[in-house]
């Protein structure tokens, strides 16, 4: 079976391309970055993906959930900017550094919340898991219904020819799920890139992108030993003077891959060798564009708009997510959804029961609402109407009543669920007070039909609670309409 995904902060495409090798369907995209957006619509394009090139703040997830059709959405994937959570970034100090994409993460969990996919993956550098809000995003997603499991893992265990560290988060409607555990297979520097041919010998211009250095860093390079040799090996005269300062670190730079080990990270300063250990292990020159992409797990044919600066495509690579990793972790989600959606595993009256609880047009709290309104008596109602001027949860068009089952966070309840992000608070603010006025526009525009309105908060919905909800709703319900 063919499962439906969503990549959101989706870069040049290295998630979506482990997507498609797991054997998913892509439906849609979301990527700001003009560059990146080149790179991804070059491949994807004509495998249909909509790809959203804007700021995610401004994406209706409705408007992507109309893509859909009728069928679910299986799996919402997404890797929110990381930069502010960086280990170089947050380098000497003790938290987070004050970055405004560290709040984007709160648009994956709108995005969630909205969509309901069956099952969700997170991922991102393994700092973000000491980030208070990834805490509170987390604590959020499971009362949306998702048992969540994360971790922090080194994709060279992934048959990923580099190191590289990246926490995992993923969820599911359907029970527990972690994580795929890596294969400890380990690929080589000279597994990925070993039988490439000479820039000068190929007809490929990503394989072309390399910098050319002055006479004297040229000779340093040379004297850098094949095969793993670093700076330290050099002789005096050769060695920078802000490398013979006692105490100075990155020790990687102007260093040599190495053959049969994976390479160090690749960052977005791939195509400088000042920026890490990043020069052939053999050739005198740094690794090409196309060895960089190919060290990050990317087919030899993967399309990069050539017409951009090397710091450019340098950035969008050393950004991208391995495919390789995500197709691993992929197939892991997919096995879960195998054993709900394969005909030989439950029956169809079993498939559609657990179907109803998943539906993406559905969210857990609005799923209890449906259930108690059923029990009281009241299963004649419908979701929508295209006569309506707004589109509520719940509606009984005979009796003209609407009931709206929100959410605390994303309508600015006064409850603790309400509470707002700490960082970039007036951001929030703006926001959430937009949502309320929409809120309020939406009663007065149903009113003024002659419908009566209820809101049911999340923070209501609880066991204990029950038989005050039971009351508010009977009395809503039994209230005439004027």
């Amino acid at each position: 079976m063919v499962y439906n995904a969503i990549d959101l902060f989706a870069g040049c495409g290295g998630m979506t391309e482990g997507l498609f090798a797991a054997g998913y369907r892509v439906v849609a995209a979301v990527e700001i970055d003009h560059n990146a957006a080149q790179a991804y619509r070059a491949n994807n394009e004509q495998r249909g993906v909509v790809l959203y090139e804007e700021d995610i703040r401004q994406v209706d997830p409705n408007a992507v959930k109309q893509l859909l059709g009728d069928e679910p959405l299986h799996l919402l994937a997404g890797c929110p900017p990381c930069q502010g959570f960086s280990t170089m970034r947050r380098k000497n100090k003790r938290g987070s550094k004050r970055d405004s994409r560290n709040r984007l993460i709160w648009e994956y969990v709108r995005f969630v919340e909205s969509l309901m996919p069956i099952t969700i993956m997170l991922e991102n550098v393994p700092a973000l898991a000491e980030y208070t809000e990834f805490k509170r995003a987390v604590t959020y997603l499971k009362r949306l219904g998702y048992l969540i499991n994360y971790t922090n893992v080194n994709v060279a265990r992934y048959s990923v020819p580099q190191r590289r560290k990246r926490l995992v988060l993923v969820g599911s409607l359907l029970g527990a799920i972690e994580p795929a555990k890596g294969n400890n297979h380990i690929t080589t520097v000279r597994d990925a890139i070993g039988n490439m041919p000479l820039p000068q010998d190929s007809n490929d211009p990503l394989h072309q992108m390399f910098p050319h250095h002055t006479v004297h860093i040229q000779e340093q390079i040379r004297l850098t030993p094949h095969d793993g040799g670093s700076r330290l090996d050099l002789p005096e005269e050769y060695i920078l003077p802000c490398h013979r300062k006692e105490g100075v670190g990155f020790k990687d730079v102007y260093g040599r891959l190495a053959w049969d080990k994976v390479s160090s990270t690749i960052t977005g300063g791939c195509l400088n060798p000042s920026k890490g250990r990043f020069l052939h292990p053999e050739q005198d020159r740094c690794i090409s564009a196309r060895e960089a992409a190919m060290l990050q797990t990317f087919p030899r044919e993967y399309i990069f708009p050539i017409n951009l600066p090397r710091s450019a495509i340098a950035l969008m690579i050393g950004n991208a997510l391995p495919p390789i990793f995500c197709k691993i972790q992929a197939q892991n989600i997919a096995e879960q959804l195998d054993g709900i959606f394969m005909a030989d595993v439950f029956d169809e009256k079993k498939r559609s029961e657990i179907m109803r609880k998943v539906k993406n047009k559905n969210t857990t709290p609005e799923l209890i609402i449906r259930k108690l309104l059923c029990e009281m008596g009241y299963s004649h109602y419908r979701l929508q109407s295209r006569h309506l001027p707004c589109r509520p949860d719940i509606i009984y068009p005979g009796m003209k009543k609407a009931i709206f089952v929100n959410g605390c966070f994303w309508h600015g309840h006064g409850c603790r669920r309400g509470h707002l992000p700490e960082t970039n608070h007036n951001y929030w603010d703006e926001k959430i007070h937009r949502n309320m006025v929409r809120d309020q526009e939406n009663q007065a525009n149903l009113e003024a039909l002659g419908w009566t309105v209820l809101t049911i908060w999340q923070c209501e919905i609880k066991i204990s609670n029950k038989n005050r909800l039971v009351d508010k709703l009977k009395h809503f319900m039994e209230q005439q309409t004027m």
